[in-house]
């Protein structure tokens, strides 16, 4: 469940939880009602009949008790044998590679290793459903591209339902088999993770995506073409179904945008059916890493993503004259409704 600060992620996992009941609705685990009516009765389950784990963004360890204390916690709060409890824990110790540090206190321990305890504790009692709001939050950036890939691969190893909240686009698409897209307290878009990136079904999510997105207008449709205008300036792209005329949604995604240096682009001014080039100018370069965001001027802005040693070859600065080249292929048309 991916989306920005303030749009309801964690509310949502606290409903689950049972730590906030909604305001209308069911809430059902399985085919157990644990949130909403049955008649004239309301019904609330409490979060410890819940079967569900929980790890919290800042992990919400006892301090005062050991790992082993910790996992084992819930365990003894249910009253299980002694043997089973210290069986269990041995095994969860083991899943997340932190058995020698079973006698440790959290203040003993790194930042990763104290998200693996949280994430063992909250398995502890074999929970039906695992929550985890932005558990790698806290971590560094380092600490957290290596942790995320055990975390696919510990979640991948458990038959049990995860719900991972993060606003991270890389972590979501890292560790999720379906995403879901939230805003302003709603989903706006479900589905597996390689359809939400490459058909967002709306301008918030083709945006939140980081996305390039225009309202345009179609102008002409001949020979499976479209003419869309967007701000006056005319792009092509694929005809759809139902559009002759009227307003559209475009996208077009960073990566697929191609520049050229106006000196390189000579004879490729008139590139045909399949795609529009367009004079512009350079009005922002961000790098990223390896990778460099540029934000072209056309008469519209499109932003650009590539490789620095592209940017290198192009010597693009800022205000500088270049050729931006939109393929229609990549071009996303779909109906303003």
């Amino acid at each position: 469940m991916v989306g920005p600060s303030g749009c309801g992620k964690t509310t949502t996992l606290n409903v689950i939880a049972g730590l906030s009941q909604p305001d209308e609705g069911t809430v059902l685990i399985g085919n157990a009602l644990v949130d909403g009516r049955v008649g004239k009765r309301i019904v609330h389950v409490n979060p410890s009949e819940r079967k569900v784990g929980y790890v919290f963004q800042d992990y919400a360890l006892f301090p005062h008790m050991t790992v082993r204390e910790n996992i084992s916690y819930g365990l003894k709060a249910r009253h299980l044998p002694r043997k089973h409890v210290n069986e269990r824990t041995r095994t969860l110790l083991q899943l997340v590679g932190l058995l020698d540090h079973s006698e440790h206190y959290p203040s003993q321990l790194s930042g990763g290793q104290k998200q693996r305890i949280a994430l063992a504790r909250a398995l502890a009692t074999e929970p039906d459903v695992l929550l985890l709001d932005e558990p790698l939050a806290a971590l560094d950036p380092r600490t957290r591209e290596s942790l995320r890939v055990e975390l696919r691969k510990m979640l991948g190893t458990l038959d049990v339902t995860s719900i991972y909240v993060t606003h991270e686009l890389a972590e979501a698409y890292a560790v999720s088999d379906r995403i879901a897209v939230m805003g302003s307290g709603r989903i706006e878009q479900t589905g597996h993770r390689d359809e939400i990136f490459t058909k967002p079904n709306s301008a918030y999510v083709a945006q939140f995506l980081g996305q390039n997105v225009y309202r345009g207008k179609v102008v002409n449709d001949a020979f499976q073409t479209l003419t869309v205008e967007v701000n006056g300036i005319s792009i092509s792209a694929h005809s759809i179904d139902g559009v002759n005329h009227g307003d559209v949604l475009v996208t077009i995604k960073p990566e697929d945008v191609v520049l050229y240096s106006t000196s390189s682009a000579s004879g490729s001014k008139s590139p045909g059916n399949n795609s529009s080039m367009l004079e512009g100018t350079v009005v922002e370069i961000v790098r990223l890493r390896s990778m460099a965001e540029v934000l072209v001027d056309v008469g519209f802005l499109v932003k650009s993503m590539m490789t620095v040693n592209s940017l290198e070859e192009l010597a693009l600065r800022e205000g500088k004259r270049v050729w931006v080249l939109l393929n229609k292929e990549s071009l996303g048309i779909s109906l303003i409704t």
